[in-house]
């Protein structure tokens, strides 16, 4: 079928004029076309005609079957499309017309009929029950075939139909789009991979809640995303764990804000009170569903009428930065809520404010109602233009130890906007500032709160400073919440860890530790206190270094000062229990410092020397150092060191490979103590090295080692590891007959990922093969399938590159397991006198063929040549790795 969908109803063509596209060396061209109707309804049928011009056409040389193929998009479906009206002039005879449903392509035939050399053939035709499936454009092609011969010797677009979704509230035709819950009516058919219009479809849910989830809906071109349908917030594909195809969103008002006038600027009054006189109010809301559906704004009294007619033309915002402006010069006084919603289907979604309409024509209103002590916040006085208002506080709202004198008045109103001048007036217990209000009717004034108390209190304007009241409104000061809160609250001593917090209101945030019934300031680092200007949003953050004044282990009391004063910020005085304690608006937290405590552990305890097998040493050193460091002492005494890397999460970790002797490697993993330095040598690996003159014992190396990080008053921390190191070994441990196969295990002292190369032999000749690989225990197993075999005795052969060992196998006997002999090694005994498996070179008869070439192979690899060396590493890894190349094509 033309879609994954099947047959769906529709189709929308535009008219075009297009470029001929000749075949090469043909003198047939690509004239006129054209397709009509170019609009179309999706989800619909239409009939829809086409025409198109091929120049050039010879139309007197008996041609017949010239055709011309109009082909469309599976958008228009063609399936259960007839023809009617075709046509082709002039000269041309047994016109036909066919819709090809496997194509989606109607084809128009016809024969000469005594033309000439270089004809322009018109060719029409209409399609009658066009289905209309997809919203979107839609181009329809066409080809000339002017011999009949199945070549195409011309072709070109014929036009553009375009269908849309009338019955649709919108369509949705990019990727990734958002839809809204609650909305409905969304044509989704212009999405790869939708439906087709008039067809169901399910959505998986990919991501966010909707994760897991499915939703189906009836008819792609008319979907309501709706809970019902299983839509919930989050990201949906087309098919499960498919791409993103659009996201589902839950519709918001975020925010509905009133300002005085009729644009969005100025002072915002939501809230607030505004007298008749301002004339005209402007709501700007903010919602995030401007694609799905516009906002509407509707106006109500304290009884919950309906205003909205009375005070605005057109209540509706399209988008999101639309605004709706209302006539309230006729309004009573009283309080009025103003509510914005979704106008059609989102009505459900909604946000509001209120505003008091006073019947005098002065008022004050406040950018922050509420503020945090130590904040400010600034009023705004509206009446008449070029009037001169004063903006009081009681004297009651000021703090204790504040009184009503000039200076508090000016700590307290701060820059305006038309300020005349600040004052104090004790007989009348007010300070105030008086403004002067601009052409518009405006002035503002800045409120700071550090000299108020906190609670609730009254902004007033008034005429003068013992006049009564015109307007008030309320400013609550609240208590100033200081936090302080480290990133972990267990330190290692010497470790540095971030601490953040808020004191909103604040300036500057000054850090102190209790210790010895006073507060000593802490410090970021060796010579920078922890103080930390405060951002805009409140919040503030510092480094803390334990190396200072939290030294010794213990808990400790954490103070996080707000505005501490000029006098302390970058003073290392410290201050007195009472002088904190005094301080209402502290933050504090209490953290534990322990003694750095390393850990270090290793991949594994064994190691195959002459290879590059690594042994992976990983763990944590908490602390201020940035490195660790690693003496690996071999069984000989000799020492390689080397410095590593430690993470900022505190981990580390190294590789190690240069075990090259048998026997028992110790590992040092030493970290240095609380001062972030080693003590022994400050820092330098070539001060302790300088100890060892090379020619130590294994023990005494140690024992050298141990003493350069040890002594009074050095708090180095060391981890002994041990890796025993073996000749590189393989040895089969068991052989179990099951199921006409052998399951075979063994051990191997190579690392983890070594293949094991396993054959079957009679006498010489290999009669099953299979391959195992080491995991991290140092075991490894697989299966030799042996159920084309006779029973008999067999020799079993294991080998990795430097190491081999065989075992005696009965196949087809009872079925018991094969015990490993006493010397199979293992990963643990390979350092410890474990027996060495040994390889026997098995001639090969000049005759053997099959299995035999993998056999010889891995024979022959175990003999020496050359400088009489013996059996190296490199040649034995070279003559394996052949070996698995030659059993690989054996066994395809």
């Amino acid at each position: 079928m033309i879609d994954r969908r099947g047959t769906l109803p529709v189709v929308g063509l535009t008219a075009l004029v297009l470029v001929a596209v000749p075949a090469a060396g043909a003198g047939v061209g690509f004239g006129e076309a054209n397709v009509s109707p170019t609009a179309v309804s999706t989800g619909a049928t239409t009939t829809v005609d086409l025409s198109v011009n091929a120049t050039g056409v010879n139309t007197g040389d008996g041609t017949t079957g010239a055709n011309v193929t109009v082909s469309a998009p599976a958008a228009l479906d063609l399936s259960g499309a007839t023809t009617t009206a075709s046509a082709t002039t002039p000269n041309a005879t047994g016109v036909t017309a066919t819709v090809d449903a496997g194509t989606n392509a109607v084809v128009v035939s016809w024969d000469d009929d005594g033309g000439i050399a270089t004809e322009t053939v018109s060719v029409s035709v209409s399609v009658d029950g066009v289905a209309v499936g997809r919203t979107g454009d839609h181009e329809v092609t066409a080809t000339v075939d002017a011999d009949g011969d199945g070549t195409t010797d011309a072709s070109g677009t014929v036009g553009t139909v375009t269908a849309t979704a009338t019955d649709s509230d919108r369509s949705v035709t990019t990727a990734g789009s958002t839809l809204y819950l609650g909305e409905e009516d969304v044509d989704l058919t212009g999405l790869d991979g939708a439906a087709r219009a008039g067809e169901d479809d399910r959505f998986y849910g990919v991501g966010g809640d909707a994760e897991g989830g499915v939703a189906t809906v009836d008819d792609a071109a008319t979907a309501d995303v709706s809970l019902g349908n299983g839509f919930t917030a989050g990201t949906y594909a087309f098919a499960a764990g498919g791409p993103r195809a659009f996201s589902v969103d839950r519709p918001n008002v975020t925010a509905v804000e009133l300002y005085v006038g009729d644009t969005a600027s100025g002072t915002e009054v939501s809230g607030s009170s505004v007298p008749r006189s301002v004339g005209t109010l402007t709501v700007d809301p903010t919602f995030d569903f401007a694609a799905a559906d516009e906002a509407r704004v509707t106006v109500e009294d304290g009884d919950g009428l309906n205003l909205t007619g009375e005070l605005v033309d057109d209540p509706t915002v399209a988008s999101d930065d639309g605004t709706v402006t209302m006539d309230v010069s006729e309004l009573s006084t009283g309080t009025y809520t103003i509510r914005v919603e979704g106008a059609t289907d989102l009505d459900h979604v909604n946000g509001s404010t209120t505003v008091r309409i006073r019947p005098e024509a002065r008022t004050v209103s406040l950018s922050r109602t509420r503020v945090v002590h130590g904040e400010s916040t600034v009023a705004t006085v509206s009446g008449a233009p070029g009037a001169t208002r004063y903006v009081r506080l009681s004297g009651d709202a000021l703090r204790d130890g504040q009184s009503v004198t000039v200076p508090t008045a000016n700590a307290v109103f701060g820059g305006a906007e038309g300020l005349v001048f600040v004052d104090a007036d004790d007989a009348a217990n007010v300070i105030y500032a008086v403004v002067s209000l601009d052409e518009d009717g405006f002035a503002r004034v800045k409120i700071g709160t550090d000299r108020l108390a906190e609670g609730d209190h009254d902004v007033a304007v008034a005429r003068d400073a013992t006049a009564d009241d015109e307007a008030t409104v309320p400013l609550t000061v609240a208590d100033r919440d200081v936090s302080v809160t480290p990133a972990r609250s267990t330190l290692a001593v010497g470790e540095t860890v971030t601490v953040s917090g808020t004191a909103r209101g604040a300036d500057d945030v000054k850090l102190y530790a209790a210790v010895g019934g006073e507060y000593a300031p802490l410090y970021e680092d060796d010579d920078e206190l922890a103080e930390a200007r405060v951002r805009n949003d409140g919040s503030w953050t510092v480094d803390l270094d334990t190396r200072s004044v939290l030294t010794v282990p213990g808990r400790y009391r954490i103070v996080a000062l707000p505005d501490p004063g000029d006098d302390r910020l970058g003073s290392t005085t410290r201050l007195s229990e009472s002088t904190v304690e005094d301080v209402d608006d502290r933050g504090t937290t209490t953290v534990r410092t322990v003694d750095p405590s390393p850990s270090a552990s290793a991949s594994r305890s064994y190691a195959a020397t002459g290879t590059d097998d690594d042994v992976r040493i990983t763990g944590r050193a908490p602390g201020p150092a940035e490195t660790v460091r690693l003496h690996v002492v071999g069984p000989r005494g000799a020492v390689d060191s080397r410095d590593v890397s430690v993470d900022d999460d505190d981990g580390f970790d190294v590789d190690y490979t240069a075990f090259d002797e048998t026997g028992t490697y110790r590992l040092l993993v030493v970290t240095a103590g609380r001062d972030g330095t080693f003590g022994a040598d400050g820092d330098a690996t070539t001060a302790v090295e300088a100890e060892l003159s090379g020619s130590e014992t294994r023990r005494e190396a140690i024992a050298i080692l141990r003493d350069a990080y040890g002594g009074a008053g050095v708090d180095d921390r060391l981890v002994a590891l041990n890796v025993t190191a073996a000749d590189p070994r393989v040895g089969i441990a068991a052989v179990r007959e099951r199921d006409g196969g052998l399951v075979v295990s063994g051990t191997s002292n190579r690392e983890n990922g070594t293949v094991v190369l396993l054959d079957l032999r009679d006498g010489s000749r290999t009669v099953a093969a299979a391959d195992a690989t080491v995991n991290a225990s140092g075991r490894w197993r697989t299966a030799v399938d042996a159920t084309a075999l006779d029973a008999g005795r067999y020799t079993l052969h294991a080998e990795i590159p430097e190491a081999n060992d065989e075992r005696t196998v009965e196949v087809g006997t009872a079925p018991t397991a094969t015990a490993a002999p006493a010397g199979t090694p293992t990963p643990d005994s390979a350092g410890a006198g474990a027996a060495t498996p040994t390889s026997t070179p098995t001639a090969t008869p000049a005759g053997a063929t099959g299995g035999t070439a993998g056999a010889t192979e891995r024979a022959n690899r175990a003999e020496t040549t050359g400088d009489g060396a013996g059996f190296g590493v490199g040649p034995a890894l070279l003559t394996w790795v052949v070996a698995c190349l030659v059993a690989a094509g054996r066994r395809r």
